[in-house]
């Protein structure tokens, strides 16, 4: 981590990006996912819709290989393989970490990937000047997040690295749609 001063006016900024970030609960993101342990791992595209009610995760992997479907709703969690093969679980940590062998902290993830801490747990964080999150050390991960640009006026990062010892989770933004924010504009 870099050593942080709390700049009142950066944290005052960030405060208002998540309230707007929060308001937009619906918006998708395509781009880029690798996933590593050690020295397993793999990569492929994803496409994230987030809706109010349910959340839709498709991945592509490289080659057409390992492609899979993730619904994600408050009570249950379904994971589809491209061979038709259905799994649930009550939570979708749960799930992950029975069909992948660790716990991808998805929840966490959702808030990650827009730059935001994830709600509720404890997290040490450096801003820049703009108030847009740089380092997060949360739930035992610490993330990175880097190449911000502008997305329908909201500045949203292109690369987002969250580590825990061996294993790692990458994911590089080729797109993002934040259909909430015309809204809030007009």
């Amino acid at each position: 981590m870099h050593h942080v001063t709390v700049d009142p006016e950066a944290e005052r900024r960030y405060v208002e990006r998540l309230a707007r970030l929060q308001a937009a609960d619906r918006w998708i993101v395509e781009g880029r996912l690798a996933i590593r342990d050690g020295d397993d791992g793999g990569s492929g595209k994803l496409r994230w819709q987030a809706e109010p009610a349910v959340s839709r995760l498709d991945f592509h992997g490289a080659l057409g290989r390992g492609a899979w479907r993730l619904l994600v709703s408050r009570d249950e969690a379904v994971l589809t393989l491209a061979d038709g093969e259905v799994y649930r679980a009550a939570s979708v940590d749960r799930l992950i970490a029975e069909q992948i062998g660790w716990p991808v902290p998805v929840a966490e993830l959702s808030w990650w990937i827009r730059g935001l801490a994830a709600p509720g747990r404890q997290a040490q964080r450096a801003l820049d000047e703009a108030g847009v999150l740089l380092e997060l050390q949360q739930a035992g991960w610490s993330i990175e997040f880097d190449r911000y640009r502008e997305f329908g006026q909201e500045l949203m990062p292109g690369l987002v690295v969250a580590r825990r010892g061996e294993r790692l989770v990458k994911f590089v933004v080729g797109d993002w749609t934040l259909p909430g924010r015309a809204v809030i504009d007009g």
